[in-house]
């Protein structure tokens, strides 16, 4: 069945930003492992063998891979050597998260931030969410955890590309919240809206049409959206990060969660037991952002 990516025709950018986005060359393309990556992910069941192969033909992912793999958060007594020991070890969920979380990581340079942004707190809340919506993709079995764990980590994107690639539309956001205005008030205010932003850029890299939608809609899924299982996933746990203290700024006005939670058949479970676990869980987690980034 042919699905259409998501209908950017609403997807309105302050008028020169398109163009600007557009030519930054930096932005033209993914890295090609990134690439391999995500089309990897996307195949039902991907092997060891497979996402070791990946990861390996890039030098600098694999040392930052097993780099993270040998962090205390882990605490294995013995080094761990190879992507496939990593594999057996931390689980694929765990590689794959380590791998992209490395790579975007790599891609975005957080050194050229706006100093007063806290480029930390972001890849914070995206590995929240990221392990937030696996988790409750697991406990609805209604998606698969691995592409909306993905899904959760780069719902953010169009926040990445704004923090580095277009810092004085992110200094003029910041002086909007420095008056009270909230973030979120303060991007459509100005046009840069980082859903919209990250919206363009995914479709230019043409990321599947499950992430597009994602990265466009995760403050507002409806159920006609044709990913609407997944989205409304990340929608959770994009909420339940910041209600959590994982998050730069509170959801947007109008970002209800009972109905998705009803959607998803969450409102019959009682959650109790994950949200204790992600308060354990999450913080040490977080951890692992400063071997991911370079901040």
């Amino acid at each position: 069945m042919h699905i259409k990516t998501p209908d950017m025709g609403a997807f309105f950018l302050r008028k020169d930003l398109t163009k600007r986005i557009y030519s930054i060359k930096r932005l033209a393309a993914m890295p090609h492992v990134l690439t391999r990556l995500l089309s990897a992910l996307a195949t039902p069941d991907v092997s060891i063998n497979k996402l070791s192969e990946i990861i390996e033909n890039d030098q600098a992912l694999t040392a930052k891979v097993l780099s993270l793999a040998n962090s205390a958060f882990y605490g294995f007594s013995q080094e761990v050597t190879t992507i496939k020991r990593a594999a057996t070890l931390i689980g694929m969920h765990e590689l794959e998260l380590l791998a992209l979380g490395a790579g975007f990581g790599d891609f975005f340079n957080m050194k050229k931030t706006p100093e007063r942004f806290n480029g930390r707190a972001l890849w914070q809340h995206c590995l929240a969410v990221s392990w937030l919506s696996k988790e409750l993709a697991t406990v609805t079995g209604s998606f698969s955890p691995s592409e909306v764990m993905v899904a959760g980590l780069l719902h953010d994107l169009g926040k990445l590309v704004l923090i580095c690639h277009l810092k004085e539309e992110m200094e003029e956001v910041l002086a909007l919240t420095d008056q009270g205005v909230s973030p979120h008030e303060a991007e459509r205010r100005l046009g840069v809206e980082h859903t919209r932003i990250g919206a363009l850029l995914a479709r230019r890299w043409n990321l599947p049409a499950l992430l597009q939608e994602a990265i466009a809609k995760h403050h507002n899924p409806t159920p006609s959206d044709p990913f609407y299982a997944s989205t409304s996933l990340v929608f959770l746990g994009d909420y339940m990060a910041h209600k959590l203290g994982f998050g730069l700024a509170a959801p947007p006005k109008g970002a209800e969660p009972d109905g998705h939670f009803k959607a998803n058949q969450l409102n019959q479970i009682n959650l109790k037991p994950l949200l204790n676990k992600a308060k354990e869980n999450v913080p040490d987690r977080l951890q692992m952002v400063g071997i991911m980034v370079t901040i």
